[in-house]
């Protein structure tokens, strides 16, 4: 499959670069149709080597070739290494760079706070439609993600607001993720106890972990996933689309390439859509019988709010509904995978994490105390690497692209026309030498008070995004990560990466969410 794949991806690159040049060609505003194809040919090469010797990112600086093509970017997208791609740019060329003949890259604090800051008129770019495949729809039919303008946005946010607040979660759903996570660490010793090397894939069970807990919250009731020991359909589904829609955004000509490994990956986008309205319905259902879950809050926030203020139709719903299994499920159970890898391979910090959990079980009545949230909240330790985990393998680490408003805009200082997409990747924020003392290294006493974090780098850590747009989900992902963290460690003490855990089978691969490359981390529990 990965063959066919690959070949349809080159297949696909030269009838993308034919596509260009024919846009580019019936474009030219000159263009005329007794003009022969190539003449015009001729003329839309001209007209591309004029505007990137001549237009206004020409001075940004930036490989020569990001003046002309973005094709070197689109392939680092398509092949996992996009952030790679541009944090080399930013290594190379500073903390502004051009990486497409219409798109900067920042690498900055205060340049991420000048484009994200409410009311400054950068709109979300309409690669967010493209990768949700809401293309034709209106603002207010779209999912809160895709939404570009910040008008309605802040409408339905503000909806949507009190079921995802700390007190709302911790209150309606704590004891439900506490239960999940506890019994998806007590089957990976099933998983273990079968395997003829005493191994188990701790990813495996962090995701299906991750999708019940965000199915119940969602729609009441859980896939139960974590039972049956595998993936349901809509799961397999779901991360089938967010790869279908990673590629369709940078190259939707795919979709019409005869190929059926493509075929059925695009055909994911829609079958996620269908599994998705059947579990509004279901949700709307458990609802009135008095079984809670966040649609329910929602639905009672917008009658008090009016209803008038945003658009919940059904299809708006459904949308919704895809959108947040997709990001409660493979992030959380991505930034575990890799806080696992990171603890195990560091034997001090290891016995650190279980030294602070035991002195937490005795200060709340000994051993069989189950671990709170709230308590939890307050632990030094375990905190902090929850946050070097976050800045080095947080789950979304890409670039979120703005539009620049009409008019253009100054920025640090530049002019940025009002054609260009600004960008700013926390996967280099999170690196950046000149805010980090060791960038590259896992070190979570950074965090701890005793670490003496600048203010500098308390700004550029934003592993949920940035202003009014920072992920919704917070604060049930929190909640997941210090639960999972303690839970895991305190029922295996003694566990230990196996031999095929290493170094390269954890480089992160990134397809709007990063992976490691073996797409699994084995482990010893004993």
């Amino acid at each position: 499959m990965i063959t066919r794949v690959f070949l349809a991806l080159l297949f696909a690159c030269g009838a993308w670069v034919l596509q260009v040049r024919h846009d580019q060609s019936i474009r030219d505003d000159d263009f005329e149709r007794k003009e022969t194809q190539p003449k015009a040919y001729n003329r839309a090469k001209q007209k591309v080597l004029i505007k990137g010797l001549t237009g206004p990112l020409r001075k940004i600086p930036g490989p020569w070739y990001t003046r002309f093509t973005n094709l070197p970017l689109k392939w680092a997208t398509m092949t996992g290494r996009r952030n790679y791609f541009i944090d080399d740019l930013h290594r190379h060329y500073g903390d502004v760079v051009r990486i497409a003949p219409g798109e900067i890259a920042f690498n900055s604090p205060e340049l991420f706070r000048e484009v994200h800051r409410h009311g400054r008129g950068f709109r979300k770019a309409g690669w967010y439609r493209k990768f949700t495949g809401y293309m034709e729809a209106n603002d207010e039919d779209c999912a809160l993600f895709a939404m570009l303008d910040p008008r309605p946005h802040g409408q339905r946010r503000k909806v949507y607001a009190r079921a995802f607040s700390k007190t709302e979660i911790r209150k309606h759903w704590e004891d439900e993720i506490r239960e999940k996570i506890e019994f998806a660490v007590e089957r990976m010793s099933d998983d273990a106890g079968v395997d003829a090397r005493g191994e188990v894939d701790v990813m495996k069970w962090w995701v299906l972990m991750a999708s019940d807990v965000s199915s119940k919250i969602t729609f009441g009731e859980s896939f139960d996933n974590l039972h049956v020991g595998k993936k349901n359909d809509y799961i397999v589904a779901l991360e089938a689309n967010a790869k279908a829609a990673g590629i369709s955004a940078e190259m939707p000509i795919l979709k019409y390439i005869p190929i059926p490994a493509l075929r059925k990956l695009f055909s994911a986008q829609q079958s996620t859509l269908d599994w998705a309205a059947k579990t509004v319905d279901n949700s709307r259902k458990t609802g009135s019988a008095g079984v809670g879950n966040i649609f329910t809050s929602i639905f009672a926030e917008a009658e008090k709010e009016g209803g008038g203020s945003c658009n919940l139709s059904d299809m708006v719903l459904t949308r919704e509904a895809r959108s947040f299994i997709i990001a409660g499920s493979d992030t959380t159970a991505v930034t575990l995978t890799f806080l696992v890898w990171c603890v195990l391979a560091r034997p001090q910090l290891h016995a650190a994490l279980l030294e602070e959990l035991r002195r937490e079980k005795e200060s709340c009545g000994g051993v069989d105390a189950r671990f709170a949230s709230d308590r939890l909240e307050q632990l030094p330790l375990l905190n902090a690497i929850i946050h070097e985990t976050l800045r080095l393998y947080g789950a979304a680490p890409g670039s979120l692209p703005r539009k620049t408003p009409p008019g253009g805009a100054t920025v640090g200082g530049m002019y940025i026309p009002d054609t260009a997409v600004l960008s700013t990747q926390s996967w280099s924020l999170h690196r950046h030498p000149g805010i980090w003392d060791r960038p590259d290294e896992f070190d979570a006493t950074r965090w701890l008070k005793e670490g003496g974090m600048s203010d500098e780098a308390k700004a550029a850590y934003n592993p949920f995004g940035g202003g009014a747009r920072v992920c919704i989900g917070q604060h049930i992902a929190e909640m997941e990560l210090r639960c999972a963290v303690a839970t895991f460690f305190w029922r295996y003490p003694k566990a230990r990466l196996a031999p095929s855990t290493t170094d390269e089978s954890m480089r992160p691969v990134y397809f709007f969410i990063i992976n490691p490359q073996a797409h699994e981390c084995r482990v010893l529990l004993s």
